[in-house]
């Protein structure tokens, strides 16, 4: 019966090759699938039993052979929720089995695709195009790590993340060694230095300090008393006056406006120059005559007082002027704080040191000052101030120090105060802040360090602003050193003595190589409170190395990194998927937080896993449970692209074309021979 054994034969091989061109039209329908997975054809040849000699060739079956475990290329996406596996794995995913309330119900049912077309959906899941849900672990936000071992179906709705008060601001930057600040005079050595004498409290680092009030421009002459110098030079002692155009009888008078004039009469005996000078030194008036190198008659005051002011008269103007005291050289003065015009007689200068308040009157007169020494003196008199720093100061600066670290000044009166240098007339203790009456002043002699939002635990966002002032500079001299002090905002509505700035309580000294030293890593600010929004104590973290002082000809600070780890509430926003393989988020804070860890199962047989639409795989027995084993790296927006080769489907088709016209010819030649017995038969 070879003949309808034959035909049987054929019938499977049409039967085979119809199964192959099934596989072939299903490979190439889905060449643009993502991440379809192809699935070849194989043959089995069914023998049956028979001697060796005796054995014939028998029908064939045909079966498929999946190509799981044939990975397609990688392709860019422009979804950030797309994801492809490059390596082994699969995505973990469920499928719902009702929905209720518009909300998926999942029946428990673990499967895998390759698939990573996933997106949200209206209620926060991430599916894939064929309608699978995407599983993986929940992230704890507090650790960073993934909260649990059992993968889940994730979902992300209306996610918040708690505010986060800031504790440490990281702080790098460069500082010129020498600053441009709105002082800064070219060529003046120190003019771009923070100055605390003009500040109504010293705001540089140290212990606190009493209020002190100093001058600091003041250009006064020293206290001296009146001198008179002729004009006439080349005079001796035994000049004779006679010789000099005086007649006997003739009288010379000098008068110190306080005690009569003393007064010398030419005589036959009295006639020389040492006579005259003997007896204006011996008589009523305080003042002593003598020549002085160049031989010009000198008259000097002696009253001690720096008040008295010299005249000089005669009844021979002729002779006068012949020994050198002519028209317009007759009259005195002496320097003091009246005759330069420093003050006016019946000016005041009040200064008020705590409760105390002490009044100066200017003048002549009982009790009032003229002079910088009786200046000196009723400062050190005044009530509440400490006597052996306060006084009179230099070229006529005024200086006065509170004898207590609690005491204000204040400086009030018709007098100038310029005239004595004082550009500020009020005076706190010291204890590192800047005063808001002293803030222009302060922006003047520093600059912008830059400024940083930070957050309290409410999340509201504080502006933190720093300013740095260089307070000593190496080019000064020997002694001198670069120095800096470091400032923060903290009232940026300062008026009068409220704060507006803090010093950060530290001396940043660089030396000649630019180099913190000594060096300094970090840097606690203690209970910053900034325009009423406390943030507690914050760290300063400067690093190594993180502070220099070299060169920059805009005389500005460069700031290299300055960030904090402080943030507000945030909503999410929109996802990702990073190259760790996981879901992030990103909030409205600006935070970027990640969500879930995408898990990924491996199978010990992949190419047994039970197909389903959608491209989705459902484990076996003999494809193994799924292992947590996968090797495979995540790729974020990107996709995996069917493995199918159209040029290698086509020619499979082809040979499946032959083969099966090949079958076809084996059934017409099989009837042909059995028409043909028939015949004999017949």
């Amino acid at each position: 019966m070879g003949i309808f054994d034959a035909l049987t034969t054929a019938v499977s091989g049409l039967s085979a090759q119809s199964f192959a061109l099934q596989n072939i039209s299903g490979n190439i329908a889905n060449s643009q699938t993502t991440a379809y997975k192809g699935i070849s054809t194989k043959f089995e040849d069914l023998i049956g039993a028979n001697l060796p000699a005796q054995q014939i060739s028998g029908p064939v079956l045909a079966s498929s052979t999946p190509t799981n475990n044939v990975q397609g290329d990688i392709q860019n996406a422009k979804t950030s929720t797309f994801m492809a596996i490059n390596g082994n794995g699969f995505f973990q995913v469920e499928q719902p089995t009702s929905f209720s309330g518009n909300q998926p119900v999942f029946g428990g049912t673990n499967l895998f695709t390759r698939r990573g077309d996933f997106q949200l959906d209206q209620n926060g899941f991430l599916v894939n195009g064929a309608g699978f849900y995407l599983m993986g672990l929940p992230i704890n936000p507090a650790t960073g790590n993934p909260a649990g071992s059992i993968p889940t179906t994730l979902q992300f709705n209306n996610n918040l993340i708690p505010a986060v008060a800031t504790t440490q601001i990281q702080y790098n930057a460069n500082l010129p060694s020498q600053p441009v600040t709105a002082n800064t005079q070219t060529g003046v050595a120190g003019s771009n230095l923070l100055d605390p004498a003009t500040f109504a409290a010293n705001p540089l680092v140290g212990a606190n300090q009493s209020a002190t009030v100093t001058g600091t421009t003041a250009n006064l002459q020293p206290d001296a008393e009146a001198l008179g110098t002729g004009t006439v030079t080349g005079l001796t002692g035994a000049t004779t006056l006679t010789s000099l155009g005086f007649v006997l009888g003739d009288t010379i008078s000098v008068s110190d406006g306080v005690h009569a004039a003393t007064t010398f009469t030419l005589g036959a005996g009295n006639n020389s120059i040492t006579n005259l000078m003997t007896t204006l030194s011996g008589g009523t008036a305080n003042v002593a005559a003598s020549l002085n190198s160049s031989g010009a008659l000198q008259l000097l005051s002696t009253d001690g007082t720096d008040l008295d002011t010299l005249t000089v008269s005669s009844n021979n103007a002729a002779g006068l002027g012949n020994i050198g005291f002519g028209s317009g050289n007759t009259i005195f003065q002496p320097t003091n704080l009246l005759t330069q015009a420093a003050v006016s007689s019946g000016q005041t200068l009040i200064a008020t040191i705590g409760p105390s308040t002490t009044t100066i009157t200017f003048g002549t007169g009982v009790g009032q000052v003229a002079t910088l020494a009786a200046l000196n003196t009723q400062l050190k008199a005044v009530a509440g101030a400490n006597a052996a720093l306060s006084g009179v100061v230099g070229n006529g600066n005024i200086k006065l120090v509170a004898a207590s670290t609690t005491d204000n000044i204040a400086i009030t009166g018709t007098f100038t105060p310029t005239t004595f240098g004082l550009t500020t007339l009020q005076a706190f203790p010291a204890n590192g802040t800047v005063f808001g009456i002293d803030q222009t002043q302060f922006l003047n002699e520093s600059v912008s360090g830059g400024s940083i939002t930070a957050y309290d635990g409410t999340g509201t966002p504080v502006n933190m602003q720093f300013r740095w002032a260089k307070i000593d500079s190496a080019n000064l001299g020997a002694g001198h050193t670069d120095k800096w002090n470091l400032f923060y905002n903290v009232n940026s509505n300062a008026t009068n003595t409220q704060s507006a700035w803090v010093n950060v309580g530290q001396n940043f000294t660089f030396n000649a190589s630019g180099q913190l030293t000594p060096p300094l890593s970090t840097l606690t600010l203690n209970n910053v409170n900034v325009n009423g929004q406390s943030l507690g104590n914050l760290a300063l973290i400067f690093g190594t190395g993180g502070l220099t002082q070299f060169s920059n000809t805009n005389g500005t600070v460069q700031v290299n990194q300055l960030t904090q780890n402080g943030s507000a509430a945030g909503q999410l926003q929109s996802i990702a998927v990073d190259n760790q393989g996981r879901i992030v988020g990103t909030f409205s804070n600006g935070q970027t937080v990640p969500l879930a860890q995408i898990t990924l199962a491996n199978f010990n047989g992949p190419n047994n896993l039970e197909q389903l639409d959608g491209g989705a795989y459902e484990a076996t027995a003999d494809s193994g449970p799924p292992l947590q084993n996968a090797t495979g790296q995540i790729v974020g927006s990107a996709l995996e692209a069917s493995n199918v080769d159209i040029a290698d489907q086509f020619s499979l088709l082809i040979v499946t074309q032959q083969a099966y016209s090949a079958n076809t010819r084996i059934i017409t030649t099989t009837n042909t021979m059995v028409q043909d017995l028939l015949n004999v038969i017949r």
